[in-house]
């Protein structure tokens, strides 16, 4: 299954769904403005998440230590012989037998939808899921998706409060000494976890406190200038080069056929505003395809009407033409004339 857009066009959460209800196998890169992320899937389940800004392996030693459930020294040398068999840290701390099986599957289990719960608050950025083979693992992890998601809706509710406050992978820094009386005894806890390289995410999974309590308490540190965000390098912009698409295709001659429009709108003979509304309504069909895709594989069937779907009028103020086929369907606009079986239908 080729699968590839754009977040802003199409969310996270309807991904992860379409991906689990097929059962598919492989890996969903996602690109944001700030991050990357790379999901493994297995059978539409998730078994596993890299962040290039939040570095997992390290972090999984570091909440070990901190929760002692791992010593500094045994954290040191299972990072040694990490770089000279270029295995899993979790692998090796469990053939070592130095932290316990179920221990070391329920903190990744945590890291895992900690990210992913922050990464289904992007409203921009890229997708791409790329099938592969289940690869064999020694200590599997297995985060049902569903659960997840539900989870996640649960938490935007719940934490509503922080809303735009707190960034879970934000690091903080100490930046003074609180004054006598200036925090109390939940703020004083959670200042003790601030050491400059855990980031708000691995505060509120080692803190003795609740998640909210934690969290509203590093927004109250950080608003009396107690502790402050580590700034982060900027990340230098990486050029990918990738095979084109349908999407990628439609998108370009879109482009070209604007570039005409433009040129021939200069000598009046063709006006270009009529062309960004065609343009946006073969944006809004690929669109509402992807959703009833979706419909489909959780229903069982196409929907039977597009009212199911969506209530959303074409660029011209009609309802989008949705009609069943015998192995299908149809979807397209009337176009700028508004009459349906004319030439300036748009599909």
């Amino acid at each position: 299954m080729a699968l590839e857009g754009f977040l802003q066009e199409f969310g996270l959460a309807d991904i992860l769904q379409l991906i689990y209800f097929q059962k598919k196998t492989g890996v969903l890169l996602i690109e944001g403005k700030d991050n990357r992320i790379k999901v493994t899937i297995v059978n539409g389940n998730i078994t596993g998440l890299e962040s290039e800004n939040r570095v997992e392996e390290e972090k999984l030693g570091r909440i070990l230590v901190k929760k002692g459930l791992l010593t500094p020294e045994a954290l040191q040398s299972a990072l040694e012989i990490q770089k000279q068999e270029n295995a899993r840290l979790a692998n090796i701390l469990y053939k070592k037998g130095l932290v316990p099986k179920e221990i070391l599957i329920e903190t990744i289990q945590h890291q895992i939808t900690d990210t992913l719960s922050l990464v289904l608050t992007w409203n921009e950025g890229r997708y791409e899921f790329i099938p592969q083979e289940k690869a064999p693992s020694e200590l599997p992890v297995t985060i049902d998706t569903q659960h997840l998601l539900m989870d996640s809706l649960k938490s935007v509710d719940e934490w509503s409060v922080v809303e735009g406050r707190l960034s879970l992978d934000t690091v903080f820094k100490q930046e003074r000494v609180p004054e006598k009386d200036e925090i109390d005894d939940v703020e004083a806890a959670v200042l003790n976890l601030v050491d400059g390289e855990s980031d708000a995410s691995m505060i509120i999974n080692i803190s003795p406190l609740g998640d909210l309590e934690t969290s509203k308490a590093l927004i109250s540190l950080n608003e009396k200038g107690i502790i402050a965000p580590v700034r982060r390098p900027q990340r230098e912009e990486v050029q990918v080069v990738e095979a084109p698409s349908r999407r990628n295709i439609v998108i370009g001659l879109v482009f070209v056929a604007i570039i005409f429009i433009l040129f021939f709108t200069f000598f009046g003979q063709i006006d270009v505003f009529k062309a960004f509304k065609k343009n946006r309504a073969v944006s809004k069909i690929e669109q509402l395809k992807n959703k009833i895709d979706i419909y489909r594989v959780t229903h069982g069937r196409y929907p039977e009407s597009l009212d199911l779907i969506t209530d959303e009028k074409d660029p011209w103020g009609m309802p989008f033409i949705y009609e069943r086929t015998e192995d299908g369907f149809r979807l397209f606009s009337s176009g700028p004339d508004r009459i349906k079986g004319t030439e300036d239908d748009i599909y």
